[in-house]
């Protein structure tokens, strides 16, 4: 937070013309949900945002004049993005957890997990956008090219920065360049995360530095793009397989049933599906039916040999391992535990 001496109004318009400068572009303009201003601290702030489909909280930190960047905490299932292309801005993602899925033709779409970095143009993805697993925590760096490189020119030269080359990288293709699990990167990631928590904008400021030094010195070649993206075709095939297995209850329905269903060999099913939601078909029915296992023990009287049943296990023990190891408590304890706060 910066402090200012009384009567001091020279360093009051210094900083009316920073955060002036730092604020030029607006950050906001990429989710198209409903903000409310939480708190700000340090030149860090906070905004609570929900939709149709859930909520979450943006702490955003104007980092350099002409450089944004926020932390994304999301329990979304969907954030569309009504974008124009925007070739000034360059838009950095970084997925720390969950997973993320847009539009960025009319054929394709990109996928993130974790540890995947992503390097585009604002406005480059189409505006659909999906977080399969309904869960998603980033980083997204937000910079105005002419901006930044007009405030920064000394210490871009003498840090031996190319942002040159950085937007190169970010007009690879004509989707946008992907890095996938980089160990480097992934510290660079991880240590601006903490600059967040620390609500350090100095910390930011050195490596944010030390990201655009490490773009500076990839090349094309770098891009590792067949992993991150997959035909719409599989993608829409995917969530008709999971809309079918939430509809589904305790979504007992086997591989082959659902192939059948669909229309489709049973490899395609297997690969479209993992493909977006990260994990194969019978994991996700596993954590499907524990998860309708646990509602069952928090909102009902069943007792647990039934709910282990539904569940489709035919020995409660192995339901009360299972249900233990996924959620750290036995069934019999959470049953207790939610019965208690309720009296």
């Amino acid at each position: 937070m910066r402090v200012v001496k009384a009567g001091s109004h020279h360093a009051d318009d210094m900083a009316d013309k920073e955060k002036d400068t730092m604020e030029s572009f607006d950050w906001k303009q990429k989710f198209d949900v409903s903000y409310t201003y939480i708190d700000s601290s340090d030149g860090f702030d906070r905004f609570h945002i929900e939709n149709e489909t859930g909520d979450g909280t943006i702490t955003a930190c104007a980092v350099f004049p002409g450089l944004q960047a926020v932390l994304l905490d999301f329990h979304l299932s969907r954030c569309d993005t009504p974008l124009t292309l925007n070739k000034d801005v360059m838009d950095m993602g970084y997925c720390i957890d969950g997973r993320f899925e847009c539009n960025v033709n009319k054929q394709y779409c990109y996928f993130a997990s974790a540890g995947d970095f992503s390097l585009g143009f604002f406005g480059k993805q189409e505006s659909r956008g999906r977080f399969p697993t309904g869960r998603y925590l980033a980083i997204n760096i937000f910079l105005d090219v002419k901006q930044f490189s007009q405030h920064h020119a000394q210490p871009l030269r003498e840090l031996d920065i190319r942002m040159e080359r950085i937007h190169a990288l970010a007009n690879t293709t004509s989707r946008c360049f992907v890095l996938r699990r980089s160990p480097e990167l992934t510290a660079i990631e991880a240590a601006i995360a903490d600059g967040f928590r620390k609500k350090s904008r100095s910390h930011l400021r050195i490596k944010i530095m030390e990201l655009l030094l490490f773009l500076s010195n990839l090349d094309n070649a770098s891009a590792r793009e067949t992993p991150a993206y997959l035909n719409k075709r599989h993608a829409a095939l995917a969530e008709a397989v999971h809309e079918r297995l939430t509809a589904d209850g305790f979504g007992h329905i086997t591989i082959e049933q659902l192939a059948a269903e669909l229309k489709v060999g049973v490899t395609a099913l297997k690969t479209s599906f993992k493909s977006v939601y990260g994990v194969p078909i019978y994991q996700y029915q596993k954590e499907l039916r524990l998860q309708k296992a646990q509602q069952l023990l928090r909102e009902t009287d069943l007792s647990i040999s039934v709910i282990a049943s539904r569940a489709g296990y035919t020995n409660p023990a192995k339901f009360s391992a299972a249900f233990k190891k996924r959620f750290g408590i036995s069934p019999r304890e959470y049953k207790l535990h939610n019965r208690a706060q309720k009296e």
